[in-house]
């Protein structure tokens, strides 16, 4: 097959399959559309029947107690015919609404007879209701009262499961809006407590000596319900919701939580207590009803941000079933110009090419090659056929040149390796070997990741007879931190021997931290003080590992607590540490290449075995104690090399020698 049949077939099938992706692409689309249709259609029959669950809920109440004779009955009766007349059109808007939405949702038909039998039983229940109502029916009707609350109670609960059906089958993709959803859920269900609470409390108040405990049991499970919604609903809080949802959510939680629920608390301690409650039973209906209403308020801010999302949602689909579409159209067009197109740019072209190549590598030379002006592939390759020899010859140029800039680069190399070379042996002469000054010892352990280090330490006499000390330990490796560790260690040095007597220790480091570049690395550091005239010392911590006090008597101590390294943070404080240092007593200092230190299966050499060491070994002279830590940490490597750089400072105040003429 030639090449031109295969671009050709190639061109062909691309273009299939991509058609074949926008329309699925649109089928896709088309299915999104279909359910942002559903959830609009859901959304919409499960708002009306979450307000004709709150409208019964409240003509429950309302029926209640007018029944239980607690409310005045020419008023009262005028209000329930308006909450009647509300719950009856929030009903027939709701059975309008899933007609509606046959064709969208499923199982319609249940629940349109779910709720057209709901409207069959309360419409039964209210002529019941009716005959209690008059003036002269006050008895019967508080005996009726009961069986009402029980009645209306179930319909307004299977009302609410309609509705949470519709929610399962429909269940909301999007986080918010099934948060959203889940919110009104506990609303409803924080809603119907209150609203219970409503009525019962109503009846108890009126006649708190004749409540039973059945009935009280039945107030506080009511309140505790609403306390568990409350907990539910603060746990969906932590979702994107938008602000006004929230804010709806926070003012009537205020409302509920600094007025109704401490009231209510308070009313049913009385009526538990059997104390006379200090709140009527008309008080208590209106401030359960300012509550209910602010829930109400709070669930109609939830139904307008779902709606509103829904819609937004819903025209989304419409637009990208629109776009796609549109594209669809677009891809076929496009198709079948890019045959034509490669055809006759690419197809044609590259017969002429072969063609020319054949002729070329039969030593044709005679053959006139095509001449093109075209600045694509095409081109270049007529280009690439005209000046194939003078490649080669640049080629070859090119790579003497090479072979030459290599040796230079080997040469440079090696310059460079000597010069580490001689900065490593400088560096470790800067470095104090191990002597004693002013009844101190002190001794060290140096070992580099690499020719030179960013660690480094010194231990100054001071004219005052003090002895200093200090450990760096620079941020990274190589070159720039040696460099940095020997200006550290320049700066430290003059530092100590410049202090002037009674300047706090702390207050070098405030001084360099304050005064280091920002463009330099930051370090770590111990700086630390031994007076000779008592048996005190005092450190300096600077974001450098906690030291070790090696006691005489073979206990290890850690001092300092941390610190931030210098350079890091410029207005950073730090805090002197003091403790004895006895004779016999050895301070030991390290960097974190030590304990960071890992070994072949990737384990770090840890603290912890550190201390395990240098107690195990704390009746060693120190010389012998840093030889066994170098062999041990070898060992825990198995290799001779470093990740980090490593350093460690021990530093022991000799027993003071007695004068021969000294008198016992």
């Amino acid at each position: 097959m030639k090449i031109r049949h295969i671009l050709l077939i190639l061109t062909a099938i691309l273009g299939a399959a991509l058609l074949i992706a926008v329309a699925s692409q649109i089928r896709d689309e088309v299915l999104e559309y279909q359910t942002a249709q559903r959830m609009v259609a859901s959304n919409t029959v499960r708002e009306q029947l979450l307000l004709g669950t709150d409208a019964m809920a409240s003509e429950r109440s309302q029926t209640y107690v007018l029944l239980i004779g607690q409310r005045n009955a020419a008023s009262g009766v005028m209000e329930l015919r308006d909450t009647r007349r509300q719950v009856d059109d929030l009903l027939s808007a709701a059975e309008r609404k899933i007609a509606a939405t046959q064709g969208s949702l499923i199982n319609t038909s249940s629940n349109l007879e779910s709720l057209s039998r709901i409207r069959r039983e309360i419409t039964a229940l209210r002529q019941q209701a009716d005959d209690y109502l008059g003036p002269a029916e006050g008895a019967r009707g508080e005996k009726f009262a009961p069986r009402w609350f029980q009645e209306a109670t179930r319909l307004v609960e299977e009302l609410q499961s309609s509705r949470m059906t519709i929610l399962q089958r429909e269940r909301p993709l999007d986080p918010i809006l099934r948060t959203e959803a889940n919110l009104r859920t506990f609303g409803a269900i924080l809603s119907e407590s209150i609203a219970r609470n409503q009525a019962l409390m109503s009846r108890a108040l009126g006649n708190p000596t004749d409540i039973g405990a059945l009935e009280v049991n039945a107030i506080s499970q009511n309140a505790g319900r609403a306390e568990l919604s409350w907990e539910l609903i603060s746990g969906q809080m932590a979702a994107s919701l938008g602000e006004s949802v929230k804010k709806a959510v926070s003012s009537t939680h205020e409302n509920y939580s600094s007025t109704f629920a401490p009231l209510q608390k308070t009313l049913l301690a009385a009526l538990l207590g059997k104390v006379p409650p200090a709140l009527g039973p008309e008080e208590w209906y209106e401030s359960t009803g300012r509550t209910l209403s602010s829930i109400a308020l709070m669930q109609q801010e939830l139904l307008g941000s779902s709606r509103d999302r829904l819609e937004a949602e819903l025209s989304r689909a419409q637009r990208l079933v629109a776009l796609w579409s549109a594209l669809l159209l677009l891809g076929a067009t496009a198709v079948l110009a890019s045959i034509l197109v490669v055809r006759r740019r690419v197809v044609q072209p590259l017969e002429g090419l072969s063609q020319a190549m054949l002729r070329l590598a039969d030593n044709d030379l005679e053959i006139p090659l095509p001449r093109s002006t075209r600045a694509d592939e095409i081109g270049e390759m007529n280009d690439a056929l005209r000046v194939f020899k003078a490649n080669a010859i640049q080629r070859q140029r090119t790579q003497n040149e090479k072979q030459v800039l290599h040796a230079r680069l080997r040469d440079a190399y090696g310059q460079l390796q000597k010069d580490l070379e001689a900065a490593a042996v400088i560096q470790r002469t800067m470095l104090p070997p191990s002597s004693t000054v002013e009844g101190v010892e002190y001794r060290g352990l140096f070992r580099p990741s690499s020719l030179i280090a960013g660690d480094t330490y010194n231990v100054v006499r001071r004219n005052d007879g003090a002895v200093g000390f200090f450990q760096v330990d620079v941020a990274g490796h190589g070159a720039p931190a040696a460099l940095v560790s020997v200006a550290c260690h320049h700066a430290l040095s003059q530092a100590i021997l410049t202090r002037t007597q009674g300047t706090p220790l702390e207050e070098i480091a405030v001084h360099i931290n304050e005064e280091w570049p920002e463009d330099l690395p930051y370090f770590t550091m111990i700086l630390g003080e031994i007076d000779a005239r008592s048996r005190r010392a005092s450190i300096i911590q600077a974001g450098h590992p906690s030291p070790l006090v090696i006691r005489s008597d073979g206990t290890v101590e850690v001092i300092g607590d941390g610190g931030f390294p210098i350079g890091m943070i410029p207005a950073a404080s730090y805090e002197r540490v003091e403790f004895d240092l006895g004779p016999g007593d050895r301070l030991f200092v390290y960097s974190d290449g030590l304990v960071e230190a890992e070994g072949q299966d990737g384990e770090q050499f840890s603290e912890a075995r550190l201390r395990t060491l240098v107690r195990d070994t704390a009746a060693e002279p120190s010389s012998v104690l840093l030889d066994r830590l170098d062999e041990v940490l070898r060992n825990w490597r198995g290799s001779e090399t470093l990740d980090d750089d490593l350093s460690v400072l021990m530093l022991e105040r000799l027993a003071e020698r007695i004068p021969a003429n000294a008198v016992h």
